[in-house]
């Protein structure tokens, strides 16, 4: 989507800046059994909802949303712990809509493969794989492995904490990274890492789009937001978006928020992060794109 933002990147006190907006839907999956298992409660299997799934992406999709993304962490059964479920599940529900769709997997080249052949198959809008990096991740390997995934049009994201950076060639992952999805919660520390990437690609004759995670729990005033945030962290056990800037608001709150970051120029677009779903993936769609739609139009 395009929104016309104030930015300090250039002298125009104005400019439109393609923002690119997803959202993640790793809480669509199933809880992992083990997770109960040592209080001792044996859970029937539970399997994640393909219907559910399959909705929540229609309406993101008819809401104006760029792209899905499932994480590595997202688990198709409750009794089967494995990395590719993300992929797997992806290649089954691509076709909903002509939108990207981003799975998340290991980074070693077996589980590369087989995500590229499944995502390769998307035809109206674009797959990408997502890879965590961190300090032992072989960036020879990766440029290799993302030189194929190109090669049979997937895209691929590299995830990243942004403090991570300064110990990694960032030349070497701007010329294979389509997009890096930052983990920070320093809008300032994210601007520093979005110019070099940005400036390394562009050495390269390449586009990097850098993304910035950011956490949601929305209702309709700040306290029942805030009570929802308590509920929240009472039933995980612990806080719900630490590391990563988050919101918890109103949609006015969120629509501030995506527009500071990048009108700052610490971001290309963003990646929402729901606390619950459906509920902050409906507020997202009824209410801050939207309103980001009309501020670019005011």
């Amino acid at each position: 989507m395009t929104v016309q933002l104030s930015t300090n990147e250039t002298l125009s006190p104005e400019r439109a800046t393609e923002a690119t907006i997803g959202v993640d839907l790793t809480l669509l999956g199933a809880v992992c059994s083990e997770a109960f298992a040592s209080i001792g409660i044996d859970l029937p299997v539970e399997h994640a909802s393909l219907s559910r799934i399959g909705s929540c992406i229609g309406a993101a999709c008819n809401g104006g949303l760029d792209f899905i993304a499932l994480s590595k962490d997202f688990q198709a059964r409750s009794d089967r712990a494995t990395c590719m479920d993300a992929a797997r599940t992806v290649s089954r529900i691509m076709d909903i809509g002509a939108v990207g769709f981003s799975a998340g997997i290991p980074a070693e080249s077996a589980n590369v493969d087989e995500a590229v052949e499944l995502l390769a198959a998307q035809k109206d809008g674009w797959g990408c794989i997502e890879i965590d990096i961190d300090d032992s991740a072989d960036m020879e390997q990766l440029a290799a492995n993302a030189a194929a995934a190109h090669e049979s049009g997937v895209k691929v994201t590299a995830r990243v904490e942004c403090d991570r950076l300064t110990s990694l060639d960032i030349d070497e992952l701007a010329s294979w990274a389509d997009m890096v999805r930052l983990l920070t919660d320093d809008p300032h520390e994210a601007r520093g890492a979005r110019f070099a990437l940005r400036s390394a690609a562009h050495q390269q004759g390449r586009d990097l789009k850098v993304l910035v995670e950011i956490g949601i729990i929305i209702s309709g005033n700040q306290q029942a937001a805030n009570e929802r945030a308590i509920l929240i962290e009472a039933m995980n056990g612990h806080p719900v978006f630490e590391g990563k800037t988050s919101v918890v608001g109103t949609v006015y709150d969120v629509a501030d928020l995506v527009e500071s970051w990048i009108g700052l120029g610490a971001a290309d677009g963003v990646v929402f992060l729901p606390a619950s779903l459906p509920t902050d993936l409906a507020s997202v769609i009824r209410g801050v794109l939207p309103l980001l739609r009309a501020r670019s139009e005011g």
